[in-house]
């Protein structure tokens, strides 16, 4: 049998990929190393508690979002039970604590009040935000078409795209506190506001706002997990814990990909969802990949995280949100450009997910899970200061916790090690090439090889990989597979 498409990995961009084509008849098969899809949007069970191993919360889950669209598509939207996070987190600063609201008009009340003398400024940052964001917006709604392309590149992302955060911040703001607090999620891509993309922070802190911020019940792998019963319903295949071993070209085009248990799998086109050096290094390889290699070899990585899973006896005197973003200084640039993990006044988040989902955890009993930024090439010996760093991460969080270290009766971590072994993306990435202005564009010359995921030129974070896989998904389809 000739497969329309073999995808490469079960990451929410190989899974939108594959779950597109299915719903469009296509013949689709998944190979997955690992034994649970998802990648990093995957959960695990401890002692009775679940915990989400990397996410805290996506978006594309309204009701026109494009992860409901696929869901619908696939037929099993309506299994899916979504709790929308209300405020979406809470960003604590020295002597400043701001709750963000779910809505944007609320929230810019809340931040106008706090600094009026920004008031007219806020405004017009919302309103340039909102102009990005109708772009990102309409290329999303484009692969819905089965477009692979909207009709032209959105001009605001052409007018802004060379920005980085700070520079678009500048454009409206003055206040270096208010400033500060506008970057609240820039931990999130890893990046300070100095470097990062000002169009890829704001499709992250606008999709919050537009298309809301969602847990799935039951925790984050339910999302896999169904794409994955949708794309069997359709006719396809998804195989779990059965590598990739080779992608096999011939005539300059990929012709078979070949598994670790010698099946081969023949395919009209081939989709990567697997970490950039993975596709052309192990599974391509000689002169073609070597020669992509070396094109990217001065391309920085993004971060990882050092992740610490806690179940704990809940504090009953503790109400609030269920994401929690700690800073101990407002210069951002400052700390996050040189950021030292593991030292007490630096950033964490903290999530909370049994506060909005109390069946992750059993009765009387909260999930805690803290994410400590870990800079790209960071020296250290995981195997051995594992132990000792999950230590220092759970007392640290004791600052937005009070006691929390001696409510915890199950306890587990993951390194970026950990990461990189259950997703082999290298250094265990959280978003694949180094959020920046420029995207790196990869040129291999092979017409039906193609890139989903982070990897690709759409960025980091849950809603854009699955972009960029369905946007695969559109172009293959075009061609007519």
């Amino acid at each position: 049998m000739k497969w329309d498409a073999v995808v490469v990995g079960s990451g929410i961009g190989g899974l939108a990929c594959a779950g597109m084509l299915a719903a469009q008849g296509a013949k689709v098969a998944v190979l997955e190393q690992a034994t649970a899809p998802g990648g990093y949007l995957t959960s695990f069970r401890r002692g009775g508690f679940t915990f989400d191993t990397a996410v805290d919360c996506i978006a594309g889950l309204d009701p026109d979002g494009l992860l409901t669209w696929l869901l619908r598509a696939l037929g099993v939207d309506g299994r899916l039970t979504r709790i929308r996070l209300d405020p979406i987190r809470v960003s604590r600063f020295p002597g400043v604590t701001i709750p963000v609201d779910a809505s944007l008009p609320a929230y810019i009340d809340r931040l106008s009040c706090r600094f009026p003398s920004e008031r007219h400024g806020i405004a017009a940052f919302f309103r340039r935000a909102g102009e990005i964001y109708d772009g990102v917006e309409a290329m999303m709604n484009s692969v819905k078409t089965g477009r692979a392309h909207a009709d032209a590149f959105p001009a605001a992302l052409l007018r802004y795209g060379h920005l980085t955060y700070g520079d678009l911040l500048r454009h409206d703001i003055r206040d270096a506190q208010l400033s500060a607090i506008l970057s609240d999620r820039c931990p999130f891509l890893g990046s300070p506001p100095v470097r990062v993309s000002a169009t890829r922070m704001i499709a992250l802190v606008m999709s919050y706002f537009r298309s809301g911020a969602y847990r799935p019940a039951g925790g984050h792998q339910r999302l896999p997990d169904l794409l994955v019963e949708g794309i069997r319903r359709a006719g396809c295949e998804v195989w779990l814990g059965r590598p990739a071993r080779r992608i096999l070209l011939e005539g300059g085009r990929c012709t078979r990909v070949l598994a670790d248990d010698g099946a081969e799998f023949p395919a009209r086109h081939v989709v990567s969802n697997a970490d950039f050096r993975e596709t052309f290094g192990r599974l391509i390889g000689g002169a073609v990949g070597g020669a992509v290699l070396a094109g990217a070899r001065e391309r920085p990585l993004s971060p990882s995280f050092f992740v610490a899973y806690a179940g704990v006896r809940k504090d009953t005197g503790r109400h609030g949100a269920s994401s929690i973003g700690s800073f101990g200084d407002f210069d951002l640039d400052a700390f996050l450009d040189r950021y030292m993990p593991f030292s007490d006044a630096d950033a964490l988040g903290v999530t909370i997910p049994t506060v909005e989902d109390p069946s992750l955890a059993p009765p009387g009993h909260d999930v805690v899970v803290v994410h400590e930024l870990i800079p790209n090439g960071y020296p250290c010996d995981w195997t051995r200061a594992k132990s000792a760093r999950l230590d220092h991460v759970l007392r640290k969080a004791e600052r937005v916790l009070p006691g929390l270290t001696e409510r915890v009766v199950s306890r587990d971590a993951a390194t970026p090690s950990t990461l990189e072994r259950y997703t082999r993306n290298a250094g265990g990435a959280a978003y694949g090439w180094d959020q920046t202005p420029h995207p790196f564009r990869v040129r291999h010359g092979i017409d039906n090889l193609h890139l989903a995921g982070h990897w690709a030129e759409a960025g980091g974070g849950v809603l854009a990989a699955a972009y960029a896989g369905m946007r695969v998904a559109a172009r293959i389809i075009e061609a007519g597979a």
